[in-house]
């Protein structure tokens, strides 16, 4: 069934906000009372510095540190709900601060975020809650780092971008081109000169990653990853895949699948 629209009206939203600034009011008076004092900004910045350094075991301390040293308020009534709620909104504003300040590749982060909010959904325990926080803002700045080490020349930029949102159709080096309004050698020698690789190289670079994650963390047939990152067949995929890793994919999926490391 469709969702139905939303359509907000003020006169209707008066109430609530009536019903906001009750509840807001006694809130405060509750928390002046107590002498509570909220100092989760100064544990962002902590965090956020940590990405930023690459700097995974101080990022450790920095999320143990939370209940023990900073109060960040009730956001549930539910203990492991309200943690929930400030670990997902310290991910969101990492992921959101990194993008704004231009010091990460937007959609990975972004993407990082959404797939560590998910995870912190479905957990079921403080511990479990934290750890896959840690992985999650671990892979932000890992993504960081990665950024800072490359000057992006704008156009290799918008290329790469290109590249990362099409890599499961069939990608011409003119058609990156024309979308980006330049003509298809001045794209290939702009990208050659900041990267060191050709174009096409790097195209297949990237599709030969997606590969690899999708053969240890997938359930796909090699068929199907084959078709999915637009090679002409599951032969020709398995040989160029042989040819740049000096695996096959299934050896590849056997070596270094999840539960083959699980086993060493």
């Amino acid at each position: 069934m469709a969702e139905s629209k939303i359509i907000l009206s003020g006169d209707y939203l008066k109430k609530y906000v009536r019903q906001f600034e009750k509840r807001y009011s006694a809130t405060v008076f509750e928390r002046q009372e107590s002498g509570y004092i909220h100092n989760t900004v100064e544990w962002g910045s902590w965090v956020y510095e940590c990405l930023k350094k690459n700097d995974s075991e101080a990022l450790i301390d920095a999320l143990n540190s939370v209940s023990e040293r900073y109060k960040p308020g009730r956001l549930s009534r539910e203990t492991l709900r309200s943690s929930k709620n400030l670990v997902i909104s310290l991910i969101a504003t990492m992921s959101n601060m990194a993008a704004k300040e231009r010091i990460v590749d937007n959609e990975l982060a972004l993407t990082a975020a959404d797939v560590c909010i998910m995870m912190c959904e479905e957990t079921t325990n403080h511990e479990d809650l934290l750890k896959n926080a840690y992985a999650g803002l671990l892979k932000i700045s890992d993504l960081m780092a990665e950024y800072r080490e490359r000057e992006f020349h704008p156009l290799v930029r918008q290329a790469k971008e290109y590249i990362y949102k099409h890599l499961h159709e069939e990608i011409r080096v003119q058609d990156i081109a024309a979308s980006l309004g330049v003509s298809p050698e001045h794209l290939s020698r702009t990208f050659h000169k900041a990267e060191g690789i050709t174009l096409k190289k790097h195209i297949l670079n990237e599709r030969i990653l997606r590969a690899r994650n999708m053969l240890r963390f997938s359930d796909l047939k090699v068929s199907e990853i084959a078709r999915y990152l637009a090679f002409s067949s599951q032969s020709h995929f398995a040989d160029i895949f042989r040819r740049e890793t000096g695996k096959t994919p299934s050896e590849y999926r056997r070596d270094f699948s999840d539960e083959y490391i699980s086993r060493i």
